[in-house]
Parts: C-alpha cells; structure tokens; sequence
C-alpha cells in the first residue's frame, strides 16, 4: 500500500478522490472519481482530452443503469447512449461524461423493476411514466447538483454543449450548472439505435417530449409469457429477504462476453429472462435473480398454482430465488463500456449455461452508490479492497472470477472453509485492474 501523501479538493460535500485511465471502444479516457460526503454516495467522471478550457466542452450527464450497462437488456437505449456519448466525445477530441448513481430515474432499482412489472402487465398499455405514477412517484426524482460540484473540482469553466434528448433535463442540469457559474450553450441529439424490444419504452418518451427519431410505430416485442403484478413477498429461510419485484429481461448474451458494449442494440438473437428483484435486509443492498421464464419448480410457493391462470403470482420467481447456482458481483467497471468489465464477460459465459440448462439461476449484486469500496478500489493501487470480487459473506461463493467447468483453476472458487485464502482486487500502476490470490501463510 502506497504511503504517499497528496493534496486533494473538496467543493461543498463533493470530495475529489482520484482518477486513472480507462481503456474504452473508443480510446483512452480518464476515470475520475468522487464522493458526496453527505449522500454517503459514488460519482464518476470520464473525460477525453482537457476539460478546464475556456471553449464550448461536449458534455454528456449520464445517470445509472445496470440492467443494460451490466446485464445486457435490450428493453432501453441507456447503455447504447453511454457508448454513444463516449464515442461523439472521442470523434471530437475532448470531452466528458458525467456519470451519477441514479438508478431508475433516481427512485431505485426496486421502483424501476416494478415499474417494468406493471407496463407489462398491462400488455404496454401502460407506460413507464404511468407506472410511476400508479406508486405514487413522480416521473423523474434525479437531481443534477454533483455534476456542478464536479464539474468545479475538475475546474470546468467553458459553456457546456450538453448530449441530451430531453429538455426538462437540460432544464434541470443548466439550473445546478448557474450555482457554480457554469453555462449551456447548446444541445445535442444522442439517441441509442431502436429495436422491437425497445420500441414501447422509446415511444413513452417521445410522447413525453424527448427529441427521438426512428421509433418503430406499433407495438414492440411480445413477452414469452405473462406478467402479473404482486406484492413484495417476504421470503422463508435463515436470511432474511424480500422479493419485490418481477419481470421480463430480453438480453444479449453475445454481447456481454465480448465486454465492450459498442455497437448494442439492433440485432434480433436475445434470450429471455425472468428477473428478480431480491432485498437483502441483513446487507441492506438489493440483488437480481436471473432465470429461464419457463423454468418453474416442482412445488410452488404463495398459493401454488391454478389450473385456470397459472402460478400465483410471483411464484415462479420464488422458485427461481431458491435455485440460485453461481452467485456473481458487477464492479464499476461493469457499468462502463471497457474490456475490464470482467463480471459483465462472467455473466455472459453464466447465461450460455443457463440457455442450456446447466444453471438454474444466476443472482448478481452490484456495488451500490452509498458503499465507498466501489470508490477506493479505484483509490489506492495496493489496496485489499475486493470491490470486483466480494460478495454476501454467508454465500458459499467466494468470488466472481470465474471459470467453466472442468477448468483446473480453482484458486478463486474452491477454498477450504476454513482457510484464510481470500481473493483480492488489485490495480497496476497504470490503472488497470488484476486479480490475484493472496493467503496468510500456515
């Protein structure tokens, strides 16, 4: 561990902690990170090229989405406009990407999974705007404060012409901007490519007043199956969990092994998952379970099943909870459209299994914005921090390294119980991440 000392910034409650590179589809950017002290939350910065000139900087204000930046969905254009920015950015020369932690328009993982469940449930009638507001949400809950306060720390001071489609956004981020002296000066269109899995989602915003051209006119891709709305269930067993939401995920698997997120979008070949929404209470942190749609277990809790409709609902994802296989941990990294998304590339090798029938269920946990491990693993080059690597102690998974079957290395994966041998995440010296086992010796 470095015992270097260093001065840093802090503007109100955003501390600057660190940057490094980030090696992208589209060339080399600087990772920057940050932390709302008080929010106790992450925040990232990705930039190409200086940022602190006086001239008109390209920039694009990014809020969190893992079911397509980590797991591949194709039900949305977030992760392709991620990708998108970077790639303007990089054809341009200078530029920076603002990425905040604001999963689900800033209310959560579990609204947003319920609000997937209710859309589909109503066959689309409903949109995802009405879903909100059946849970009693308003539309949009992000705010854009820490864009100023990095923008500030990283010493911003040209106008900003901003990738967006939606002009109450603009509207929002040009309002956080005046309190650090910072302007818009434009905007610019950033739209992912639209497909039939996609097209409901795309056409909601458009109605909404988002600028976006080329979307499919009808409705989009059927669901293998029906979806029924439920209550959150609390789950049986030694840990105590809930299950609060469920829906249909079309992903690409193929895409993920590859693990550059370029290019997403567009093709026809994905598979259908059922995922799960699992709050853990004794972590306080929320997980998805991924599973086959048709996969149903044996015995059927919550009611069982009747012969007229089926499964009651969220039975079939009870099922899937209690048939987890490989349990796997998505790093920032994951989120980001880099070949260091090693979880993301697992996860694709694990859903291969899973189309085949050698899983039953996969659960994934990501590392959220509240936990400062996400941020130091980027910190501190020698750190022990398992950021990429950790997961639920009381899981008999000790890691997300993964390998296929038959594989000789078991280093990461098999570890007697009673051994000290631990995986850890550990960056070179030129930011890139390794993994390397470390143990105390007998």
């Amino acid at each position: 561990m470095t015992t270097e000392t260093r001065r840093t910034a802090l503007r109100r409650t955003m501390l600057r902690l660190d940057d490094r590179r980030l090696p992208t589809p589209h060339g080399e950017f600087r990772l920057h990170a940050f932390r709302d002290l008080a929010d106790e939350r992450s925040a990232f910065a990705l930039s190409l090229g200086p940022v602190d000139g006086a001239g008109p900087l390209l920039a694009r204000v990014h809020s969190s989405c893992v079911t397509s930046e980590c797991l591949g969905g194709r039900d949305c254009d977030c992760a392709e406009q991620l990708d998108g920015a970077l790639a303007t950015i990089a054809r341009v020369g200078r530029g920076i990407v603002f990425y905040l932690m604001q999963e689900g328009r800033g209310a959560g993982l579990t609204a947003k999974a319920r609000d997937r469940m209710i859309v589909q449930a109503s066959g689309h009638r409903l949109t995802t705007f009405e879903a909100y507001a059946s849970m009693g949400l308003p539309p949009d809950l992000r705010r854009y404060d820490d864009v100023a306060r990095m923008a500030a720390l990283l010493g911003l001071r040209g106008p900003i012409q901003l990738m967006t489609n939606n002009p109450e956004k603009a509207e929002a981020v040009a309002r956080a901007l005046a309190e650090e002296k910072l302007e818009l000066c434009g905007l610019e269109s950033i739209q992912g490519p639209a497909s039939a899995f996609n097209a409901d989602y795309l056409s909601a915003k458009r109605a909404s007043g988002h600028a976006l051209d080329g979307v499919p006119p009808g409705a989009g891709s059927a669901l293998p199956e029906g979806v029924r709305v439920f209550d959150p269930i609390v789950l049986g067993g030694e840990r105590p969990r809930v299950l609060t939401a469920s829906y249909r995920l079309p992903v690409d698997p193929e895409r993920l092994v590859a693990s550059l997120g370029a290019a997403r979008g567009g093709g026809t070949d994905v598979l259908w998952l059922r995922l799960s929404v699992v709050f853990e209470a004794s972590s306080a942190r929320e997980s998805v379970v991924l599973s086959l749609p048709e996969a149903v277990s044996e015995s059927l809790p919550v009611g069982g099943e009747d012969a007229s409709i089926g499964p009651a609902p969220g039975a079939r994802a009870i099922a899937a909870v209690g048939r987890v296989g490989t349990r796997l941990s998505m790093s920032v990294f994951d989120r980001l459209p880099t070949p260091w998304a090693r979880g993301r590339a697992a996860l694709g090798r694990a859903l291969r299994r899973l189309a085949v029938g050698e899983e039953a269920a996969i659960a994934v946990d990501f590392e959220p914005g509240s936990d400062a491990r996400a941020t130091l693993a980027l910190v501190d080059p020698g750190s022990e921090v398992r950021s990429a690597l950790e997961v639920d102690p009381g899981s008999e998974v000790r890691s997300t390294l993964e390998v296929d079957p038959g594989s000789e290395v078991r280093s990461a994966l098999e570890v007697d119980p009673g051994s000290e041998v631990r995986s850890t995440l550990e960056v070179d010296r030129d930011g890139s991440p390794r993994t390397t086992p470390s143990a105390a010796e007998d």
